[in-house]
């Protein structure tokens, strides 16, 4: 019996509700319910990370790790960001989650205090995916998301990360179903942003977090160095 048909067997609810969110994902990428999809990715990534492959991030990352070290964390609360000034990356993090009713990403994934570099990076990486919309410049539309998603892919530096890919192919799933002139368009723009990404600094090894009073344009700068100019304000 092939793996995938045991795991329908075992698991059949699971599989429903994967199948559910999958569904909906592909009707709407946007507004879709998506934590169950990532805590499923976040189980199974740590689950198949056999020990020599969890020492290889913290090897190719120093400062990921350096930041784990101190673990490394402030919260990002909302209330207080808001009453920052106009122009700054914590007011415009709060406007932009206010705007588009986003629940942010790290607040969907339902374990606690990381208890390894490798849940370390995970969680990091999903606490700043809605600050790295800010800092890039890009909007909560699908086509935002395609931008964004190809730069994460693109930090991979070599590795395939699961969310990112399996979001990617979500995003082109949409948009041939449901908009399939833009297609073309999307796979241009992924092609630029995953360059892009893989050129940029590690946004997780940023301190994004001390940035948040200081103008968009600084954090943009953190991260992208010469390619700051290329993204609009």
């Amino acid at each position: 019996m092939k793996p995938a048909t045991r795991e329908i067997l075992r698991h059949p609810i699971r599989t429903l509700r994967v199948v559910r969110n999958f569904v909906r994902t592909v009707a709407d990428p946007t507004r879709s319910d998506i934590q169950q999809g990532i805590n499923r990715i976040i189980r199974d990534t740590l689950r198949e990370t056999k020990p020599d492959d969890a020492a290889r991030p913290e090897r190719a990352s120093p400062g990921l790790a350096a930041l784990w070290a101190e673990r490394y964390d402030p919260t990002l609360e909302r209330e207080r960001l808001e009453v920052l000034p106009d122009g700054t990356l914590g007011r415009e993090y709060a406007r932009f989650i206010r705007s588009n009713g986003i629940d942010p990403l790290g607040n969907l994934v339902d374990w606690g205090t990381p208890q390894s570099f490798a849940e370390y990076a995970l969680l990091r990486a999903y606490k700043l995916h809605d600050v790295m919309h800010v800092v890039l410049g890009c909007d909560a539309t699908v086509m935002g998301e395609v931008r964004i998603v190809s730069f994460s892919l693109g930090q991979g530096r070599g590795d395939r990360p699961r969310g990112p890919a399996a979001a990617l192919s979500v995003l082109f799933l949409h948009l041939t179903l449901v908009d399939p002139a833009r297609l073309r368009e999307a796979v241009a723009l992924s092609a630029e942003w995953l360059e892009l990404g893989r050129r940029a600094r590690s946004h997780t090894e940023v301190r994004l977090e001390e940035y948040l009073d200081r103008p968009v344009a600084e954090a943009r700068a953190a991260v992208l160095g010469g390619d700051a100019d290329r993204i609009a304000a």
